[in-house]
C-alpha cells in the first residue's frame, strides 16, 4: 500500500511544477515603474499571478520577497511584444506599470490612462 502512495505522489508531482509555472513568468524592468502605488525600481522581477479565469492577483517578486500586488486580467493571444512591458505616464513623471506581454499572453494591470511602451526582457517560467 506504501509503495502505490508513493508512486502516486512522484506522478504528481511533474503534474504540479507545471501547474505552478503557467501562473509565472520573469520581467526585467528597465525604468522605475509603479504597481498599485508601489515604486518598483529597475531589475529582474519574478511574477506570479493567482486566480481563477481572466481576473488575477498579481504579485512582483524580487529574491523571494512581495515588492508589489494588484489585480490584473490575462487577455489570451500571440503578442508581438514578447519581451516587452507597457507602462503609462503618471504624476510627477512616475511610469505606471500597464501591462506585461508574453508569447501567448498578456498580463494587464488596471491602474490608469495614458501609455507607453518600455522593452524589457520578458521570459515565462520553465
Amino acid at each position: 500500500m506504501k509503495r502505490t502512495a508513493i508512486i502516486a505522489l512522484i506522478l504528481m508531482t511533474p503534474a504540479a511544477l507545471l501547474a505552478t509555472s503557467k501562473n509565472s513568468g520573469n520581467v526585467t524592468f528597465s525604468e522605475t515603474v509603479t504597481v498599485n502605488g508601489t515604486q518598483v525600481p529597475p531589475g529582474n522581477y519574478r511574477v506570479e499571478w493567482q486566480g481563477t479565469g481572466t481576473s488575477v492577483e498579481a504579485s512582483i517578486l524580487r529574491g523571494g520577497k512581495v515588492v508589489a500586488t494588484s489585480p490584473a486580467t490575462i487577455v489570451t493571444g500571440k503578442t508581438d511584444l514578447d519581451g516587452a512591458f507597457e507602462s503609462k505616464d503618471g504624476e510627477n513623471n512616475s511610469h505606471i506599470l500597464n501591462a506585461i506581454d508574453y508569447t501567448n499572453f498578456s498580463l494587464r494591470f488596471d491602474q490608469g490612462n495614458a501609455s507607453t511602451t518600455g522593452k524589457s526582457s520578458v521570459n515565462p517560467a520553465e
